[in-house]
């Protein structure tokens, strides 16, 4: 078997795969690679696509043997294309975009779901294009436990028309801070001040942003917030390093989009309590 014809196969086939860029190509091109030693005949061409954030891979041999060594393989693909960026093929993770699965970097997950910021000049910006200026605002609400935001401009007012904004994006709370309190009516306005005036230190994450029993910036709950803490973990400094490590893990990549937060402040002399060889022991644990 000439690596020649080999790579014409993985050349013919690359284009039977409906996947969302180019990231995939190496991963794809070694499954082919691994398919033909397996004992694929080249002579059929193999097709796959993009499928809930990774690769899917069609082919059936009716020689069962056969079938087992390619389903195996396929699997293993599977399995990789989970941490390769779909557009780059650099190190990637499974992320939520519009509702839709897909998995990419850090970089291009920001390119499609961009931060958004709020300038020297009062704008809130997208990918350095401003969408809105704060002094343009003429009615503010919040909904959701004040999870979700409403900006209305005077063209808006009357209208269904809205800019909204949600805790899902980081530097929401810095927004919701920023907003004139006057533009949003009394009883939001006692309920905004009260969030941001009450915020006490997170030991979990290291930022002023626990308010009442849960963090705003990292989700987790106080110490003795639940009555299952103590019977779980003994102990604070185990359950604050056990929540330490699984935001390090950051499966769903929440750490690497937040690290663009300035919401909160962070605290001095904040610390992680778990080394490298906690690390790896509670790896082993979970997966």
């Amino acid at each position: 078997m000439k690596q020649q014809d080999i790579n014409s196969f993985i050349e013919r086939n690359l284009k039977n795969f409906s996947v969302n860029s180019t990231g995939w190509n190496d991963l794809i091109g070694k499954m082919l690679s691994e398919l033909v030693a397996a004992g694929w005949n080249m002579e059929h061409d193999v097709f796959g696509k993009e499928k809930f954030g990774g690769l899917r891979c069609y082919i059936y041999s009716e020689d069962e043997e056969l079938n087992a060594r390619l389903r195996k393989i396929t699997n293993k693909y599977a399995r990789l294309s989970g941490k390769v960026c779909e557009i780059c093929g650099n190190e990637g993770k499974l992320r939520i975009i519009n509702s839709w699965e897909t998995t990419l970097c850090i970089h291009h997950f920001i390119d499609q779901k961009p931060i958004m910021e709020i300038d020297e000049n009062e704008n809130i910006v997208y990918k350095q294009k401003p969408i809105l200026n704060l002094k343009d605002i003429v009615k503010a609400e919040v909904e959701f436990d004040l999870e979700k935001l409403k900006l209305y401009t005077k063209e808006q007012i009357n209208t269904d028309e809205y800019f909204s904004f949600s805790r899902q994006e980081p530097n929401y709370y810095l927004l919701l801070k920023t907003v004139p309190p006057h533009l949003f009516s009394e009883d939001m306005q006692s309920r905004i001040s009260d969030l941001f005036q009450n915020l006490k230190d997170c030991e979990v994450c290291g930022h002023k942003a626990l308010y009442h029993k849960s963090c705003l910036r990292c989700h987790n709950e106080p110490w003795g917030a639940s009555k299952y803490h103590e019977e779980d973990y003994g102990e604070k400094l185990e359950y604050i390093k056990e929540c330490q490590m699984d935001m390090f893990i950051d499966e769903d990549g929440y750490e690497d989009y937040f690290n663009y937060d300035r919401s909160f402040e962070k605290i001095s002399g904040h610390e992680i309590l778990f080394s490298p060889d906690d690390l790896e022991e509670y790896k082993k644990l979970l997966f």
